[in-house]
């Protein structure tokens, strides 16, 4: 299983499916939220490995 941690949000999903859809299916807009792991904002397209943790950052900007 994969975790993903968002504010007060913990998100557990299985691996072996794309950041990117992992985050649609959980109904997150990927171009709304940084993912991150250990301090490395991570890929995408990259594919969790059982066990991975990662932090999602939200993306936030104005004029």
């Amino acid at each position: 299983m994969v975790t993903l941690r968002r504010r007060d949000q913990v998100l557990t999903v299985p691996a072996g499916k794309s950041l990117e859809r992992i985050l649609r299916e959980a109904g997150i807009l990927p171009d709304t939220v940084l993912v991150v792991r250990e301090g490395k904002i991570v890929p995408l397209d990259y594919r969790p490995q059982d066990g991975e943790e990662f932090e999602l950052i939200d993306v936030i900007s104005g004029g």
